[in-house]
């Protein structure tokens, strides 16, 4: 499953110039590294994790880009997990929940909410798009906006984030940082015939 990524999509590392860089973050392979599931990695071939339950994780940025007038614009793709999961439920920038217009239903482009201090300034500064790992899914309606990402790029089976940030000195000051509170991998329950994301860790093992 790791190989999903690299082979469908390149890091492309055009980063913006007031974007501080962020330095390599090895994978979860020790005991140490498990303990970092929030942190943020860069990578085209990194394993795909399987999320079970209701979890806080981290992302793996496997597409940056910048564009626009000053590069004003960073396109950026953040793995999750593998798919199918039941719903993305918050994200995090750089430790601040953000609030959006909408729920964050599976394909649907989201704006940040007026109401939104900390990344509504004037307009919106966040767009996002949430992919569920479905076999079935398209390929971003953001990130196709972009130089390298195309109709192609669908990550099918992977649970990922499609962002635009735009750029705003009061809200960020790095590449921004993401965390995901989700309901994970949907699992079948012989008992109710259904698929569903479940926090009963016998469904989990029988998965």
């Amino acid at each position: 499953m790791g190989g999903i990524v690299d082979a469908v999509v390149n890091v492309v590392q055009k980063f913006i110039g007031w974007l501080l860089p962020i330095p390599d973050i090895p994978d979860f392979d020790t005991p140490e590294e498990e303990r970092g599931v929030l942190i943020n990695k860069q990578s085209n071939n990194a394993q795909i994790p399987i999320v079970y339950g209701r979890r806080q994780v981290g992302i793996t940025r496997v597409f940056v880009e910048s564009s626009g007038t000053d590069n004003q614009y960073l396109y950026m793709a953040g793995v999750v997990c593998e798919g199918e999961i039941e719903e993305i439920e918050q994200i995090f920038v750089d430790d601040k929940r953000v609030i959006f217009d909408g729920d964050l239903d599976h394909g649907v482009v989201r704006e940040v909410s007026g109401g939104d201090a900390n990344f509504y300034k004037d307009d919106s500064h966040i767009q996002i798009q949430a992919f569920n790992g479905t076999d079935d899914q398209v390929a971003s309606s953001i990130l196709t906006n972009s130089t390298n990402w195309t109709s192609n790029h669908r990550l099918r089976g992977v649970c990922y984030l499609a962002f635009r940030f735009k750029w705003n000195q009061d809200a960020f000051s790095s590449i921004p940082q993401v965390k995901v509170l989700l309901n994970g991998k949907k699992v079948y329950d012989p008992r109710a015939t259904t698929t569903k994301w479940t926090p009963n860790s016998a469904l989990v093992l029988l998965d």
